[in-house]
């Protein structure tokens, strides 16, 4: 039976790396099943203490979901962070074998290279933009890849890292493909630039900035050489793009204090600020902050379209109002936990489990900066992609 269990779980994170990019439906039925397969995995799962502070949000949330003046939406919406957050990483982290987390990471990261190249082709007119109902690799000058131009840039921004992390730390892997992976970043980082994702822009330099830094503090002449040369290089690539990419170009140009999004955004911002000065410490409930109307009213007349949004376009924001401060420091801690414990993989790990954990560790940190202005953390793309990838490096270096 045992044989059988663990036959399933390889199975279904290999099947959850191949579909996660297309669709995320996968991810509720493969990981719905390995839940209830986790009560053959409690002694491995109990010893987890990341999976206790998520738990500890969740039951947070539901707790505040009772006392909300709306509990369908608000079990809805803790409903949906335990979906995109804890059960991903439950189907990760119950990976029988290190061979399976690497087949698992490969075939991920292969998929993702594989769809980011085809929508670059469709980007340039060299392949069909689209390729099924609502299904767009490229579309009105922005690069998609079956999925928000934004949320794509984050996933970029993430993967850069991981095949970086490839060419530095990488056993015995030949010149040729140290190479291949170093031209992967540049490639990451350039689809990054056809999102159109200014948030991401922003997210990228701040997050290569820090490892920067980081880098020509603790490492040595080899190591800042690269790191200047990629500053370089990646300087290059972006003004080679701005001048083939003429959405692109229109869409920097036009980006100042009175573009419509800007202005939506610091609208929509202001909103979230008055929504946690009135309920600073336990917030609105779950999904409730962007229905609070009242505060909407001081807005313009021609700036009420925010109203619509499906949420306050800030993750920490969104996040305070509806769970209050309290939320926001859970989050907090949790968020300390996941890089601490990343960081602790990277130094002991080896092979894959630190590539990846290298690759992680700043992908979450990019993402995190980019979720100041949007909120894909909550998932179910990206933000699930982040906690399967976790659950996959925490139960494998454990195995070792």
């Amino acid at each position: 039976m045992s044989n059988f269990i663990n036959g399933y779980v390889n199975v279904a994170n290999l099947l959850l790396g191949v579909s996660i990019h297309f669709t995320h439906i996968t991810g509720y039925v493969l990981g719905g099943i390995a839940v209830l397969l986790s009560w053959f995995y409690f002694r491995k799962l109990k010893e987890e203490k990341f999976l206790i502070y998520l738990g500890v949000f969740i039951i947070y949330g539901l707790i505040r979901a009772v006392f909300s003046t709306e509990p369908a939406i608000a079990y809805n919406t803790v409903f949906a962070y335990f979906s995109h957050w804890v059960i991903p990483f439950i189907l990760g982290y119950i990976v029988s074998s290190e061979i399976a987390f690497r087949r698992t990471f490969w075939t991920y990261y292969t998929a993702f290279f594989v769809l980011v190249a085809f929508s670059v082709l469709a980007y340039f007119g060299l392949f069909f933009q689209k390729i099924g109902p609502d299904l767009y690799l490229a579309r009105e000058g922005l690069l998609k890849g079956l999925n928000s131009h934004i949320g794509l840039a984050g996933l970029c921004l993430m993967f850069s890292f991981f095949a970086l992390g490839q060419a530095l730390y990488a056993d015995n892997l030949s010149v040729p493909k140290k190479r291949f992976f170093v031209l992967s970043v540049f490639f990451f980082l350039g689809a990054l630039f056809l999102t159109g994702s200014r948030g991401y822009y922003l997210s990228a330099i701040f997050v290569y900035s820090l490892f920067g830094i980081t880098v020509l503090l603790t490492s040595g002449k080899r190591a800042a050489g690269l790191v200047i040369f990629s500053v370089i290089g990646s300087a290059c690539l972006v003004m080679a793009l701005y001048f083939l990419a003429p959405d692109i170009k229109t869409r920097i140009n036009r980006t100042n204090i009175n573009d419509t999004n800007v202005q939506e955004r610091l609208c929509i911002y202001s909103v979230a600020l008055r929504e946690i000065k009135a309920k600073p410490v336990f917030g609105f409930g779950p999904g409730l902050g962007i229905r609070q109307k009242e505060f909407f009213d001081f807005l313009p007349e021609h700036r009420k379209n925010v109203m619509t949004f499906p949420h306050l376009h800030s993750f920490y924001l969104n996040l305070a109002a509806d769970f209050g401060l309290t939320g926001l420091v859970i989050f907090f801690v949790i968020t300390f936990a996941w890089l601490k414990k990343i960081h602790r993989c990277f130094t002991v790990g080896a092979g894959i489990n630190r590539v990846v954990a290298f690759g992680l560790f700043w992908g979450v940190i990019g993402i995190l900066a980019g979720d100041m202005m949007d909120t894909f953390l909550r998932g179910p793309r990206v933000g699930m992609d982040l906690f399967w990838l976790t659950g996959l490096l925490f139960g494998s270096t454990k195995i070792k």
